[in-house]
């Protein structure tokens, strides 16, 4: 049997993003998101998460980008001098890896993170972390810690294997590469919850097509695996982008029937 998760990131970073990820939901073929850790407008995202029962949820956690839900200076290296995370992944993992970034300020915010949406009464089923963050070692560890005490079941582990895409774009198919490699080396130190589905669609960030998701349909073997997508870019003026047009396609939807591909939630791999 094939299973696939179709994970739309970052619920949460805009309301115009939420309504995309919702037509892509009610439309096509995304099963899932992953809601923004600290996103600034929650009661908003939570309301509208509320009428969409069908639709697995998961957490982003969010080292990078906005403002932590813990107050600054109890993360304090986590922030810069206006109380606002570091802006990119490769600023994170440079202080990482030069130890100015303290693991305990991780934990407390992904703690944080994970504990406003619970309390909310969000059911989480999987976690993953903005930027990819969770690929680098000693922070994977501590998101698994989080998944444990909270008794989650999915983290997402894993990159898919390289294909003519890698060469295409050669820039994109560096920084996959090195995710990679990243994720390698994190998996062999965590423990129960190293083994989730291959993660696909780390290369088209912001850009799958029909062809590109037609592509790893084709590719997908025996198992579990998850496609990640991002459909917020849908304008009145331009109609929908071509992310959205894929994940509503009729293609799309026949390449997955044909297949016997059953399409389901984080929360039914386990």
């Amino acid at each position: 049997m094939i299973r696939l998760v179709v994970n739309a990131e970052e619920f949460g970073g805009s309301a115009a993003g939420d309504l995309d990820i919702a037509r892509a939901h009610r439309d096509g073929v995304v099963t899932s998101t992953s809601l923004l850790g600290n996103c600034s407008d929650f009661a908003r995202a939570r309301r509208s998460l509320a009428d969409m029962p069908k639709l697995g949820v998961g957490i982003s956690l969010a080292l990078i980008g906005g403002t932590p839900i813990e107050s600054a200076p109890i993360v304090s290296t986590l922030v810069n001098a206006s109380g606002t995370l570091r802006s990119t992944p490769a600023a994170f993992a440079i202080d990482w890896l030069k130890n100015a970034v303290a693991p305990a300020d991780v934990e407390r915010e992904m703690e944080a993170q994970v504990t406003r949406a619970r309390d909310a009464g969000l059911v989480i089923d999987h976690v993953c972390t903005r930027g990819h963050l969770g690929f680098l070692p000693g922070v994977g560890q501590i998101v698994e810690r989080i998944a444990r005490r909270h008794k989650i079941a999915g983290i997402r582990t894993s990159v898919e294997p390289p294909t003519l895409s890698w060469l295409a774009d050669p820039r994109r198919g560096l920084e996959t590469g090195v995710l990679a490699g990243l994720s390698w080396l994190t998996r062999r130190r965590l423990g129960a919850l190293r083994n989730g589905p291959r993660t696909w669609g780390y290369l088209e960030s912001d850009r799958l097509d029909e062809v590109r998701i037609l592509e790893i349909i084709g590719r997908l073997g025996p198992g579990s695996h998850e496609l990640i997508c991002h459909p917020h870019d849908s304008t009145p003026d331009r109609g929908a982008s071509a992310e959205m047009r894929a994940l509503t396609s009729m293609k799309v939807k026949n390449a997955l029937e044909r297949r016997a591909i059953v399409l389901c939630r984080w929360q039914d791999l386990f």
